[in-house]
């Protein structure tokens, strides 16, 4: 019977008008960006100036900024917010404890033994911090408020609870009047919990992966999967996007990038168009991709392939 539900479900949908991808973004991480052996404000300018990338997520560590406790390090985040003020880059902030890129959840050494209590309300103080001292920019459009934060991924020594979250995003709906983004695994986990408690809903779009389990693994997932469950939630937030949509490997723990083209065959371009075509299909109409960073990587290595694929999204002309 369920199995000729979805099936139903799947044939209504197909009926449905499809609508193109509106618009574009990426996750641009310092901490990645850093980890590649790349210079942050160079690839970040290669991203905006030479790709046209005009929509950014950018998270913001907490172990990254307040090292120290009370000591903050704005400069990395400063130079990067100025100058997307500066060409009319649009923002977002992920800003909590536990914001995109492995580990995933980002505390201070500082803050390692507190408990639950204490460590969240430091966490509210930095939060406050984030948005007390970039709340003046225009170009920042919303506030990201945790990272998948239902779904048990990273290295993480607890997951937030819906209170914890509950008090996160009052407390970032105090400071300023801009949408809250919450986000969510595409393929596992609930979505509308978060979809009442968010502006905007961001889900996860992920095609192939890898775990120490299975090894390499392509989720058996079509567009309509994710179109179905969106119609489900649409009522609940104002807007849907993919916050994550796969342009890069899932790599092995033990990979060595540096082995260029073994890289890149990990995700060729082929896999790169499949998945821009996946998300057309599954009639969502804003995306950001996932592993800009990559892409520059590899171009500085003299693999262009991914980077050339991506100007036929951010600058097709």
């Amino acid at each position: 019977m369920a199995v000729l539900l979805f099936a139903f479900a799947q044939l209504w949908i197909s009926d449905m008008p499809k609508q193109t991808v509106a618009r574009y973004g990426i996750t641009f991480s310092t901490l990645y960006t850093k980890q590649l052996g790349l210079n942050v404000q160079e690839t970040y300018q290669a991203l905006v100036e030479e790709l046209g990338v005009r929509v950014v997520r950018l998270p913001i560590p907490w172990s990254d900024v307040e090292s120290t406790q009370g000591t903050f390090q704005w400069d990395e985040y400063d130079q990067i917010i100025r100058y997307s003020q500066g060409r009319d880059v649009k923002l977002t902030l992920a800003i909590g404890e536990k914001v995109p890129r492995w580990p995933e959840c980002y505390v201070p050494d500082w803050a390692e033994g507190f408990s639950i209590a204490q460590k969240d309300e430091h966490v509210r103080a930095f939060m406050k911090a984030v948005v007390e001292r970039y709340r003046s920019f225009s170009v920042i459009e919303r506030w990201q408020v945790e990272n998948e934060p239902l779904f048990p991924f990273g290295n993480c020594t607890n997951q937030i609870s819906l209170e914890e979250l509950d008090r996160q995003v009052e407390l970032v709906r105090s400071l300023d009047e801009r949408p809250i983004q919450l986000t969510v695994s595409g393929e596992l986990g609930p979505w509308k919990p978060l979809a009442q408690r968010s502006d905007i809903l961001g889900l996860s779009m992920y095609r192939k992966t890898w775990n120490e389990a299975v090894g390499s693994f392509v989720y058996p997932l079509s567009p309509e999967y994710y179109q179905l469950r969106a119609q489900v939630v649409r009522e609940s937030t104002q807007q849907l996007i993919v916050s994550e949509l796969q342009a890069e490997p899932w790599f092995p723990e033990s990979f060595d990038r540096s082995l260029i083209e073994e890289a890149y065959q990990l995700f060729p371009k082929e896999q790169f168009t499949s998945n821009l075509d996946f998300v057309r299909e599954s009639g969502i109409s804003e995306a950001y991709l996932w592993g800009a960073e990559w892409w520059y990587y590899l171009k500085t290595h003299g693999e262009t392939r991914l980077w050339e694929t991506a100007q036929t999204v951010f600058n097709p002309s």
